[in-house]
C-alpha cells in the first residue's frame, strides 16, 4: 500500500463510518471492494489491518443504528473478506462484530433487512469467509443455513441467486472435507479446490451442516410443490459443478431415489432443471457406478418428456463423452424423428423405392410429433428447433460420423420446398404441414443454415443438384424475406465451391458448368436491380465474393467476363443507398476486373478507357460521396490493390496512391484515414527499397545512403509524410498508433544513412501536435525535402510517442488514489449542497 493512498484511506474510512455523510455512490463502492479483494490476494488480512488500521474503524461502524443500506452491505462484505482468516475471524467474533453483522438476521432491526442490499451484503460476505473451520461452527451455532435456505425464495432475484450459489458453495465445502475427514490422518489437511485453501474441520459440525443442506434438498424434491421442486434441481445442478466427483456421488445416493419419483411424475414443469442436472452430473462426475446409474436415467427423461423438451436435451446427450451407443441412437432418434416424419408424409416416392432417409423404418415415431405437426404454431416452433439443434449438431464434426447425409438433405430440402410450395404432399398430414410452412420466414432461415452447414459432407452429385436447384429457386422467388435471400446466396457459394474442392471434381465441375450456364446468369441479374436495396446489397456481395473464389478458373472468368455482370456492378456504384454502393465498391475489387482474365474488350486501348473510368468513379466516390461506407470501401480496395501488384502497374499506383492519401488521410472519418494508412503502408512496402533493411549493412557507406535516400525521397513525391505526421497527432487513437508504428519502421530506414550523425544526439524530442508544426516552421522543415524528414524522423522520440499511445485513455483515473478522491469529492460536494438547500 502506498504512502498516498493510506494518507487518504483514514478521511475515506471516518466518511463511509459517519451516518450522517451521504451515501457514496454504489459502484465506488463496488471499485473499492475490488481494491480490497486484490490486496488480500496478495497480503494476509492481519498485515493489512496493521498497515490500513483505521479500516476496523469501517467494521466497528456497523453497531450505529441508522447507516445506510448501501453503506451496511459494503461493511458486511468488506468484514468478509478480513475475516477470511480463522484468525481474525476469532477475534472479531469476540469482538461481538460477527455476531452483530453475521449472526441470525431475525436480530436485525427489521427496516435495515428488509433492504435487499442488505441481505444480498450479508450473504456475499458469508461467502467471503468460507475457507476456515470457524465459520461452518459459527452458522450452525446461529441457525444461519436455515436462513439462507429461506433466501433462496427472496422476492429480489440478485439475493435468491446468490442465496442458492452460497448454498451450493457451502455444501460442496463441507462435502469436500467430509471426505478427508474419513482419511485417520492428521486434524488438518489442506486442500486446495475452486474455493481456495482450506483448513480441515471436524466432521460432526459439517455432517450437522450437510445432513440441514440435503434434509433441504430431498424435502423440495418429494413436495411436490413444483417452484419448491425447480429450486432444489438447480441448487443440484450448481453443486454437481462445484463439488468433487467423489463427494458428490455420496450426496447423489441420498437424493437418487427422490430423482426416480420425479421421473415417474409429471414431467411437464420441471422436465428442463431435471435434464441440466443429468446433464451436468454426467459431464462432471467421473465415478464409473454414478454413471452408469446417470445413463439410465437419462435415458428414461429421453423417452418421457415431449419432442419439443426432449429436442436439447438429446442435443446435451450427443456432446457428452463416453456416451453409451444405445443412448446415442436414442438421442439421434430424437433429433431426427420430426424430419424424418414430415418427409415420409410429403415423398411421393413408392415405399418400395431405394430412397435415402434419416431413419429407418424401425425408428417409431412419437405419437405427440403428429400432435406437434397438426397446429402452425406448434408446426414451425417444433421444426425451427429441430433445425436449430441440428445446426448445432452438425459443428460438432467428431460427433456426426453415423450419420444418413443423403437422407438428412433431402429431409431438409423437402420442408424447404414446402415453405416455397415447390413440394407436392402426397398425404393429408403432409398437405397440411405444407399449409403452415407455406412463406415461413423462420423455418426458411433456420432450414438454409442446416444447408450450409451439411455441404461439407456431401458425396453424391444429385444431392449437390438438388441443392443448388433448391436454393436458386429461392433466389428466383421473388417472395423471398431481404435475410433469407442473404443466407441462401451464402449457402448457394458453398455449394458451388463444393464442386471445385472435392477429390473427384471433374463430375461436380460439369454440373456446375450445367447450373451456370442456365438460369443462373440471368436470374443474378434481376437481383442486382431488385426494388429492396437490401437484396441489392446481398447480390453484389455474392457476386464479388463468387468471382475472388473462382478467379483462378479461366472458363468462369471467361463466362462472367462476356456477361455483362461486371458492367452492372459499376452501374450500381451510383446507387441511391449507400450500403450498395459501398459493397459494389468490395465486390469490384474482389472480381479482380483489371486482371487479363476480365479481358472482354477486343484492344488494349479499350482497356485502358476501362480503367481509367473505374479509377475515377472510385476517386469521384471519395472526394464527394457523403456517407462513410463508400468513402471506406474505396480506400480498402486501393489498399488491396496496392498488395497485389498485377492489378495495377507500378506507374498507375504512383498516379493514383498521392491523390487517394491527399483525400483520404484528412478525412473526417476515422476507418477511412486507417484504411489510408494501410495504403500509405502497402505501398511503401511495395517499393523497389523495400528490403533495404535486411541487406544494407553487407553495402558500402555511400551506396547504402544513396538508396535510403532515394526510398525516402520517393516518399516525400508521393506526400506519404505529410499524411503520416498528420496522423500522427489524430484524436483517433488507433490512427495515431498506426501512423505511428509505420512512422518507427522508416525511422529504422532512415538510421541507415552515414549523414545523420549530427544529428542521431538530438533524438528524444516529445512534442506535441501544436507544438510540433511550431518546431517544423522555427526551424524550416519541409516535409517534401528527405534530409528535411530524415532529420524529423531521427528527432522525434517516436518510442516514447508509441508507448504513450499504447496507454488505456483512463490509466491515471482508475488508479486507487482517483478513486478515493473521487469519494471525498462526492461527500465535499453532498454537504456544500446541504448547505446550499438552506
Amino acid at each position: 500500500m502506498e504512502n498516498d493512498y493510506a494518507e487518504l484511506l483514514p478521511r475515506v474510512c471516518a466518511v463511509l463510518g459517519d451516518s450522517r455523510k451521504s451515501v457514496v455512490d454504489d459502484t465506488c463502492l463496488e471499485k473499492l471492494l475490488d481494491c480490497f479483494q486484490a490486496i488480500t490476494g496478495n497480503e494476509t488480512e492481519l498485515c493489512i489491518l496493521q498497515k490500513i488500521p483505521c479500516l476496523i474503524n469501517i467494521v466497528n461502524a456497523s453497531k450505529q443504528k441508522d447507516l445506510n443500506p448501501s453503506i451496511l452491505s459494503f461493511i458486511m462484505r468488506l468484514t468478509g473478506l478480513l475475516a477470511a482468516s480463522e484468525d481474525h475471524f476469532c477475534k472479531l467474533e469476540a469482538d461481538g462484530i460477527m455476531n452483530s453483522l453475521f449472526g441470525n438476521p431475525a436480530n436485525f432491526e427489521t427496516e435495515a433487512w428488509k433492504d435487499a442490499t442488505v441481505r444480498c451484503g450479508w450473504l456475499l460476505g458469508i461467502q467471503n469467509m468460507l475457507h476456515h473451520e470457524a465459520l461452518i461452527h459459527f452458522l450452525c451455532k446461529h441457525d444461519c443455513i436455515s436462513e439462507i435456505i429461506w433466501l433462496q425464495k427472496d422476492p429480489s432475484i440478485f439475493v435468491a441467486s446468490t442465496a442458492s450459489q452460497l448454498l451450493a458453495n457451502i455444501l460442496s465445502f463441507t462435502l469436500q472435507h467430509s471426505e478427508f475427514a474419513t482419511l485417520k490422518t492428521s486434524s488438518k489437511i489442506e486442500v486446495t479446490d475452486a474455493v481456495g485453501t482450506v483448513t480441515q474441520l471436524n466432521s460432526t459440525v459439517w455432517s450437522e451442516c450437510v445432513c440441514a443442506i440435503t434434509e433441504h434438498i430431498d424435502e423440495f424434491l418429494r413436495s411436490n410443490i413444483t417452484s419448491n421442486i425447480q429450486q432444489s434441481l438447480k441448487l443440484l445442478s450448481k453443486i454437481s459443478v462445484t463439488c468433487s466427483p467423489v463427494c458428490f456421488s455420496s450426496l447423489w445416493l441420498k437424493i437418487e431415489g427422490s430423482i426416480k419419483l420425479l421421473l415417474n411424475g409429471d414431467l411437464t414443469t420441471i422436465g428442463q432443471p431435471l435434464a441440466e442436472l443429468l446433464l451436468n452430473v454426467s459431464r462432471s462426475t467421473r465415478c464409473e457406478v454414478l454413471h452408469s446409474k446417470t445413463w439410465e436415467l437419462l435415458r428414461i427423461l429421453l423417452s418421457s418428456l415431449n419432442q419439443a423438451e426432449a429436442l436439447p436435451l438429446a442435443t446435451g446427450i450427443l456432446k457428452l463423452q463416453n456416451c453409451p451407443q444405445p443412448l446415442r441412437m436414442q438421442a439421434m432418434t430424437t433429433m431426427f424423428q420430426p424430419l424424418n416424419y414430415i418427409f415420409n408424409m410429403t415423398s411421393a416416392q413408392p415405399k418400395d423405392a431405394a430412397v435415402p432417409v434419416v431413419l429407418d423404418e424401425g425408428s417409431n415415431h412419437r405419437v405427440d410429433i403428429e400432435q406437434h405437426l397438426s397446429k402452425k404454431s406448434t408446426c414451425i416452433s417444433l421444426i425451427c428447433q429441430t433445425l436449430s439443434h441440428l445446426f448445432e449438431f452438425l459443428k460438432m464434426p467428431s460427433q456426426v460420423k453415423d450419420l444418413s447425409y443423403q437422407g438428412l438433405i433431402n429431409s431438409v430440402l423437402t420442408i424447404l420446398q414446402l415453405c416455397i410450395g415447390t413440394a407436392v404432399p402426397t398425404t393429408s398430414a403432409g398437405i397440411k404441414i405444407g399449409r403452415h410452412l407455406i412463406g415461413c420466414i423462420k423455418v426458411q432461415r433456420a432450414g438454409i443454415d442446416v444447408i450450409g452447414a451439411i455441404v461439407q459432407w456431401t458425396g453424391e452429385v444429385k444431392e449437390v443438384e438438388n441443392a443448388l436447384n433448391l436454393l436458386l429457386d429461392y433466389v428466383r422467388n421473388p417472395d423471398t424475406d431481404c435475410t433469407v435471400l442473404k443466407k441462401t446466396l451464402q449457402a448457394l457459394l458453398q455449394w458451388m465451391l463444393c464442386c471445385i474442392k472435392v477429390a473427384d471434381s471433374a463430375v461436380f465441375e460439369n454440373k456446375l458448368q450445367e447450373f451456370i450456364h442456365g438460369d443462373f446468369i440471368s436470374i443474378i441479374k434481376k437481383r442486382l436491380f431488385d426494388v429492396h436495396w437490401e437484396i441489392r446489397d446481398s447480390t453484389v456481395e455474392f457476386l464479388g465474393e463468387l468471382c475472388f473464389q473462382f478467379k483462378e478458373i479461366q472458363s468462369f472468368c471467361l463466362l462472367i467476363g462476356t456477361s455483362g455482370l461486371p458492367h452492372l456492378v459499376l452501374e450500381l456504384l451510383s446507387d441511391p443507398e449507400s450500403y450498395v454502393r459501398a459493397s459494389s465498391i468490395i465486390a469490384l475489387g474482389k472480381m479482380d476486373y483489371l486482371s487479363p482474365n476480365w479481358q472482354t474488350l477486343s484492344n488494349e486501348k479499350n482497356l485502358m478507357e476501362e480503367k481509367k473510368i473505374i479509377l475515377s468513379s472510385l476517386l469521384d466516390i471519395l472526394n464527394q460521396d457523403t456517407e462513410g461506407f463508400p468513402r471506406r470501401a474505396v480506400v480498402k480496395v486501393f489498399a488491396d490493390w496496392a498488395k497485389n501488384s498485377h492489378k495495377l502497374s507500378s506507374c498507375e499506383l504512383a498516379d493514383v496512391v498521392p491523390v487517394v492519401l491527399k483525400i483520404g488521410g484528412y478525412d473526417l472519418d476515422w476507418e477511412v484515414k486507417m484504411y489510408s494508412l494501410e495504403l500509405a503502408e502497402a505501398f511503401i512496402d511495395g517499393s523497389p527499397f523495400k528490403s533495404i533493411n535486411s541487406y544494407a549493412d553487407a553495402l558500402p557507406n555511400n551506396i547504402r545512403s544513396t538508396q535510403v535516400r532515394c526510398f525516402l525521397q520517393n516518399l516525400c513525391d508521393t506526400g506519404i509524410f505529410d499524411i503520416l505526421f498528420h496522423a500522427l497527432w489524430d484524436c483517433d487513437r488507433p490512427v495515431a498508433q498506426k501512423a505511428c508504428k509505420i512512422l518507427m519502421k522508416l525511422k529504422t530506414t532512415a538510421s541507415r544513412a552515414d549523414s545523420i550523425e549530427n544529428v542521431k544526439n538530438l533524438n528524444g524530442y516529445k512534442p506535441n501536435s501544436e507544438s510540433f508544426h511550431s518546431w517544423l516552421s522555427h526551424n524550416h522543415l519541409n516535409l517534401k525535402n528527405v534530409e528535411d524528414v530524415m532529420e524529423v524522423l531521427i528527432t522525434l522520440d517516436l518510442e516514447y510517442q508509441h508507448q504513450h499511445l499504447t496507454c488505456s485513455s483512463d490509466h491515471i483515473e482508475t488508479s486507487l488514489r482517483s478513486l478515493l478522491q473521487d469519494i471525498l469529492a462526492a461527500a465535499e460536494n453532498s454537504e456544500e449542497n446541504d448547505a446550499d438547500c438552506y
